[in-house]
């Protein structure tokens, strides 16, 4: 590359050098392999330096590379910090490690050493003006490196413009993680959502997203900087995927944003074609709701949750669809995370149901109130089934999707039959969806519910429109009915508890 020929031509005095300026520019100015000679065994930092340059220049990548960590390694606080980090970046672009190295470069054309970080653009600049780049990677520098007065930003733009394959739609951009973590969730949902835009043959561009919901909003600014993409799908979590739809909606808010995964309540409506096709948390207490008034007629509800994220924004979304609905909540209380003994709410709850029954001159000896319980895992949903029973109560439970498990049929051991409850999706191997996931899966094992989500995104980015509502989707996972106003998919799975398993409701309601 040019930008070497003319590598930190200026070198800052170091204290302590072993060799003078004037030394080390002959160095530099001499074959690469006649100057390693002439360093021997020199251990200044200026003579180090030197050393991973000459070695760079002598073809030796891999060595150059090993030689600039080494440097960075032992002189943390060195004047040639910056050029030898160039120097690492200029050696994993030539080995082929391009995000390594352009992440390299990026945090020297962002860093103080004003020569290596005009040396740092240059470089990037050839890169990208070459070609060498792939798309996702020209995604990501766009991000990484800040506007400034050389053309760099304007070549990122034109590259991607003119990248193999480019789609006159633009390209489908996925935010979802591929490393880390969440990295097997984020391939399977990814996986999902090539079979669905297969038959479009859709563009996809694949980021790996970051584990900081501050780096995402980056990530996105930097991609709606040089593209207009057909949509966006992800982020994964509710956190990332909040400042996401943010960025979208503030530098791009024409671009469909469809949120796979988050199941916090109100994300989508922050921006006007933005998408939650997963059940969000409040969306499952309104279906409960209704689930209520509709199928178990009832008027009244008591109301018993878990303390925090979930089972407030569930038990927020039970309450208000249930008023809405001509309801009335007699009592609510709650429970700390992570407790699994009930009888002090219990018994509250049974003494609030007691005088609801005196009220109306029924028999208040043994209470049967409707109870929404959206308990988050199995065993607090088996524990308050038991602990009811004791305090001679019949509750009518209706519960959420932490109920929905072989665990919990397991541990409730038939006290539970007769519940009912609102799940997330649940994959159904008759739907003609979830046959064409099947077919077209190429992973060694099955696809699952995760795999369904990144499916049934693609159906939302092919139908190319926002909102749904009032049209039903037929997902693999399930149906999709987006709110019309925020956005969410509003069709949550209702189920029973019969003689030990889960079965359907027979009762139609959306």
């Amino acid at each position: 590359m040019r930008a070497l020929v003319a590598a930190l031509a200026i070198l800052p005095a170091c204290a302590g050098a072993a060799l003078s300026l004037a030394q080390a520019r002959n160095l530099r100015a001499s074959e690469p392999m006649a100057g390693l000679r002439s360093l021997g065994s020199d251990t200044s930092q200026v003579a180090a330096f030197l050393r991973a340059e000459l070695t760079l220049r002598a073809g030796d990548a891999k060595g150059a590379r090993a030689l600039a960590r080494t440097f960075l390694a032992e002189r943390p606080g060195s004047e040639l910090v910056f050029r030898a980090r160039l120097l690492e970046g200029w050696a994993s672009l030539r080995i082929g490690d391009v995000p390594e190295g352009l992440d390299l470069l990026s945090g020297v054309a962002a860093g103080t050493d004003s020569v290596a970080s005009l040396q740092a653009r240059a470089s990037l600049g050839e890169w990208v003006s070459a070609g060498r780049i792939p798309a996702p990677q020209l995604l990501r520098l766009a991000s990484l490196v800040a506007p400034g007065g050389d053309t760099l930003h304007r070549s990122i733009l034109d590259a991607f413009a003119r990248r193999p394959g480019a789609s006159p739609q633009g390209p489908v951009v996925v935010v979802l993680p591929q490393t880390g973590d969440f990295g097997a969730i984020g391939r399977r949902v990814t996986a999902g959502l090539r079979i669905a835009l297969a038959k479009d043959a859709a563009e996809i561009v694949v980021l790996d997203e970051p584990s900081d919901p501050v780096a995402v909003a980056k990530l996105l600014r930097g991609v709606l900087q040089v593209s207009r993409p057909r949509a966006i799908v992800g982020p994964l979590l509710s956190a990332a995927a909040t400042v996401a739809v943010q960025e979208v909606a503030r530098f791009s808010p024409e671009t469909p944003v469809v949120l796979p995964a988050a199941t916090s309540p109100g994300i989508a409506g922050l921006s006007p074609n933005a998408a939650q096709i997963n059940i969000t948390t409040q969306a499952q207490g309104r279906a409960a709701a209704r689930l209520a008034r509709t199928c178990s007629k009832a008027d009244v509800a008591w109301l018993l949750h878990p303390r925090g994220e979930y089972g407030d924004a569930v038990a927020d979304g039970f309450r208000h669809e249930f008023e809405r609905l001509g309801g009335r909540i007699a009592w609510q209380q709650s429970w700390p995370a992570g407790r699994t003994d009930f009888r002090t709410q219990l018994e509250a709850l049974r003494r609030s149901a007691a005088e609801g029954s005196r009220a109306k001159a029924g028999d208040s000896g043994r209470p049967a109130p409707l109870v929404f319980a959206p308990a988050e895992n199995a065993s607090e949903a088996a524990a308050l089934g038991s602990q009811a029973r004791a305090l001679a109560m019949s509750p009518v439970w209706i519960g959420a999707s932490g109920w929905h498990s072989r665990q919990f049929l397991t541990e409730a051991a038939g006290r539970l039959d007769g519940a009912l409850l609102v799940t997330d999706r649940i994959p159904d191997v008759r739907r003609p969806a979830w046959k064409t996931l099947v077919a077209g899966w190429k992973g060694k094992d099955a696809p699952d519910p995760i795999a369904a989500l990144g499916y049934d995104a693609g159906l939302v980015v092919s139908l190319g429109r926002l909102p749904l509502a009032p049209e039903v989707l037929a997902g693999a996972a399930g149906d999709i009915s987006l709110d019309p106003q925020e956005r969410f998919n509003v069709l949550a799975p209702r189920l029973k508890v019969a003689k030990g398993a889960f079965a359907e409701t027979g009762c139609p309601v959306r």
